[in-house]
């Protein structure tokens, strides 16, 4: 079973995997499908038809629009605004204090460094791969 805080308020048709953790006083808008292992943290405030892949963690204070859709292992720090129809790939960091404006496409790997406004102020994290002999 998902853990919710009491004071979190869920929309209506939000799908949530046993492993979900939404802290107090977040809110998830309507149609929203959280993937394993997400975490919302307190006072976040997720739109609508937003969908997080799995190991997904939304600081305390995020603000995410609607229509969102989130790639797995995605970071977002604290007082983060994200906003409509916004694309995120895989394994992204979005530092505190950052924006990232409607319809924006933010590939894998993506680092937003805090304070700024998406794209400025972005790297790409270095991934390594596991090769098969």
């Amino acid at each position: 079973m998902a853990d919710v805080d009491p004071s979190a308020v869920i929309g209506t048709g939000v799908k949530m995997e046993d492993s979900t953790v939404i802290e107090g006083g977040a809110q998830i808008g309507n149609d929203c499908v959280l993937g394993k292992r997400v975490v919302i943290e307190k006072h976040a405030i997720i739109g609508n038809k937003v969908t997080m892949g799995e190991h997904c963690v939304i600081e305390r204070k995020v603000n995410v629009g609607n229509d969102c859709v989130f790639g797995k292992e995605v970071v977002i720090e604290g007082h983060a605004v994200v906003g409509n129809g916004v694309k995120i790939g895989d394994d992204v960091v979005l530092e505190k204090d950052t924006k990232v404006p409607d319809g924006a496409d933010i590939p894998t790997g993506t680092v937003l460094s805090d304070g700024h406004t998406y794209p400025d102020g972005t790297t790409l994290k270095a991934k390594y791969y596991k090769h098969d002999k």
